[in-house]
């Protein structure tokens, strides 16, 4: 079939493959009206059918010489993505260098392949019984089981015969499907703390946030708070002014923020106007929550990264809480970050911007400093709590005096075992998992590494089994060395594992659970143990990064940090600032009720600046010293950059080809950028395939970024795209 006659209608579809164009499609005559901007559609694409969205329509004709095929479906009533979502991903795909469908597929939850069934039901007033015929028992005993207030009653686990009877109640209009619990008339489970009257520092915030919010002008702050300070009473409130107006609220906290208390505390204010939106969903719960957010249902979103796409109606206030934290990034293709896409967002949109964070990234602090953002400072803590007292103990001098190799040192120790006896609670933090991050043969120095990544294998007891972290390779414990088959192998290092076991030891009796990726594997594993610690049924809480932020637990007096400073370093120039922010944020969850907290800090190299401004939460003066350190090597936020890694199964062909696309990048630059590499990524293989990296900066950010599209497109012979990975304004380099 050829294009070109008149009379024919075409739209431009995109596809979720790598390559950076739309395609033109035929539009039969049956689907001219359906065939809308927006909607998804099923087309042939090479030997098979695909989803593509509409982003065009009609489109200009083709080319006559080249073949058009025709839609085959419309999968949508009404377009799925409305054109604000739509304008996002354009934005992705041309700032991140991908492909507008992938962005567009990023943007979608997961169609369901059959129509949802709904989940609740409830009934729709008082009584009822009255209108049932004498014979109809099973209607009779269903309605009788539906609660008289209103409240939903799960579908699921109910016989066949009952929702039979169900069907016929909801029929009469007795009864009526619900899609939440919370579409009730009221909202069952933890209530969440009734709010506070707002602090000097928390009303001074919402007299400047208030009348920027009513100007439906692009007004961005950075809420720069202390720990405990009130942050989210301030995004709250401001929220309920916003909503009041007539606009929409979007809500993004980091992927492991979303606590049951915070989402107790939202649910409490806005359980009218709420959804939520985040990975521990299923698929089917995610497309509903879109579709009642598309539909106008709910004003209110809350979510994790993905949630920036939300099909929210006139948003007037988006709020990105934790700002600074790295699970705003996706680390896959398309590698957006939400926070900077937020700002995109809010600016298209004319909608108030509030980043919030007791440590602010680099480049939003500079942004305020600059004064494209208006900064917000909430310098004291609610009720004029103290910030928790911080002690540093010098690992070194404690090996020395204690000739044992122990990773609790007697001080922390001590100070767990005085906040049990008082009745108090402690968390403690170790950013690895597992019971040792390393193997070690002491005869000939080797470590016992996986077969796919240059990475060591780290031991699980739990599960006696070696693991690697990056590809999941499993294998058990050898018996000997697998360089010189000596036997005698050593456990090095530490991960949350073992220190949960170390307490259990040092504190026969306390009640200890452990929050890690493994521990929260299963569905509802992460709200539960939070829920079971701030009911006080854990007295210490071991963990990674999880439990350092978002959470506050008012029993929390103490906070240990166990080798805090190992991630200084790593060979990434972010390692100073995620220590500091680590640190600053776990050391905030001491002391947050009424007693006074303490944190106990382990380091090997405890005068080292990082941990010295972290200990007196002094960010402005690691930001001095940071900065000073970015601006000289040319780092953001005082250059722009973009890491490219080129993959290969052979060695000698990652690095032939990234020498080719180096040496396009440099001559797109026109020397105006700089170009460093190729050479081995820090990981140099992972999942059996060799990696050479590039990191290309410039001062300007949009000349970046056509120089890289552009070089991309001038070696596509020659390095295929599949073998490329490419990341704007990357957060990390490992």
């Amino acid at each position: 079939m050829s294009g070109g006659p008149p009379g024919r209608a075409f739209a431009a579809v995109a596809v979720p493959i790598p390559a950076r164009r739309v395609f033109t499609y035929e539009v039969p005559g049956a689907l001219l009206r359906s065939v809308l901007v927006g909607s998804r559609v099923l087309v042939p694409f090479q030997t098979r059918r695909i989803v593509g969205t509409v982003v065009e329509s009609p489109a200009p004709p083709p080319d006559p010489s080249i073949e058009v095929r025709p839609i085959e479906k419309v999968l949508d009533g009404i377009p799925t993505v409305p054109e604000s979502v739509l304008s996002l991903t354009r934005f992705v795909s041309d700032y991140y260098l991908c492909s507008w469908g992938e962005a567009i597929e990023a943007a979608l939850p997961a169609a369901p392949r059959t129509p949802l069934p709904p989940r609740f039901v409830r009934r729709t007033g008082a009584g009822g019984e009255e209108a049932l015929p004498p014979q109809a028992r099973a209607r009779r005993r269903a309605l009788e089981a539906l609660p008289a207030d209103g409240s939903p009653v799960p579908l699921a686990g109910l016989p066949p015969a009952r929702r039979n009877a169900l069907r016929e109640l909801v029929r009469a209009g007795l009864a009526a499907w619900v899609e939440r619990e919370e579409d009730g008339p009221r909202r069952r489970g933890v209530a969440g703390p009734p709010p506070l009257a707002p602090t000097p520092a928390q009303a001074a915030a919402l007299d400047r946030l208030l009348p920027a919010a009513s100007r439906r002008e692009y007004a961005p702050f950075l809420l720069f708070g202390a720990t405990g300070s009130g942050k989210t009473e301030v995004y709250l409130r401001t929220a309920e002014g916003v909503l009041a107006s007539g606009r929409g609220v979007l809500y993004l906290v980091p992927e492991i923020g979303l606590t049951p208390l915070l989402l107790a505390r939202i649910s409490r204010r806005f359980e009218g106007d709420l959804a939520v939106l985040h990975s521990g969903l299923s698929a089917g719960e995610r497309y509903r929550a879109w579709e009642r957010i598309r539909g106008g249902g709910a004003r209110f979103v809350l979510g994790a990264r993905s949630a920036v796409f939300a099909p929210l109606p006139d948003p007037g206030l988006i709020v990105v809480d934790e700002e600074q934290d790295g699970s705003y990034k996706q680390e896959e293709a398309p590698r957006y970050h939400a926070r900077d896409l937020a700002v995109v967002r809010a600016r298209e949109e004319g909608a108030l911007l509030l980043l919030g964070s007791a440590t602010p990234s680099l480049e939003s602090f500079r942004n305020a400093r600059a004064g494209r953002y208006e900064i917000l400072r909430l310098g004291e803590r609610v009720e004029s709590r103290p910030l928790a007292a911080v002690r540093i103990v010098d690992m070194r001098r404690e090996f020395l005096e204690t000739r044992a190799s122990r990773p609790l040192s007697r001080d922390l120790v001590a100070e767990l075992g005085a906040c049990l006896a008082r009745g108090e609670q402690a968390l403690v933090l170790r950013n690895r998992r597992g019971w040792a991050p390393a193997l070690h043969c002491p005869t000939c120095g080797e470590r016992v590494s996986c077969s796919r990544c240059s990475l060591s294998l780290t031991w699980h007891r739990s599960e006696a089994r070696l693991r690697c972290h990056y590809c999941a390779l499993e294998r058990p414990l050898p018996p000997c060395c697998p360089s010189c088959g000596a036997e005698g192998l050593n456990l090095l290092g530490e991960g949350t594992e073992r220190i949960e076991e170390e307490i259990r030891s040092a504190l026969p009796g306390a009640r200890i659970e452990r929050m890690d990726r493994d521990t929260v594997r299963r569905r509802g594993a992460h709200e539960a143990i939070l829920s079971r610690f701030d009911r006080h049924e854990i007295d210490v809480l071991v963990g990674t990064q999880m439990i350092a932020k978002g959470h506050d637990f008012p029993r929390v007096t103490l906070v240990g940090v166990v080798s805090a400073d190992q991630t200084l370093g790593l060979p990434d120039f972010r390692a100073a600032e995620r220590t500091f922010q680590l640190l600053t944020q776990v050391a905030g969850r001491a002391g947050r009720g009424s007693a006074p907290g303490t944190v106990v800090v382990q380091a090997f190299d405890p005068a080292h600046p990082v941990l010295a401004a972290a200990a007196a939460q002094d960010y402005e003066a690691f930001y001095r010293r940071e900065a000073e350190y970015r601006r000289a090597l040319r780092y953001p936020p005082f250059s722009a950059l973009v890491e490219i890694v080129v993959e290969d199964a052979d060695p000698g062909r990652a690095a032939a080809r990234a020498e080719i696309l180096a040496e396009a990048v440099r001559r797109e630059g026109e020397g105006r950028i700089l170009v460093s590499g190729p050479g081995p990524a820090p990981i140099e293989r992972l999942k059996s395939r060799w990696r050479r990296q590039i990191l290309v900066r410039s001062s300007g950010r949009r000349r970046l970024v056509a120089a890289v599209d552009r070089a991309l497109a001038s070696v596509e012979r020659e390095v295929p795209r599949k073998a490329i990975l490419v990341d704007v304004d990357p957060v990390s380099l490992l």
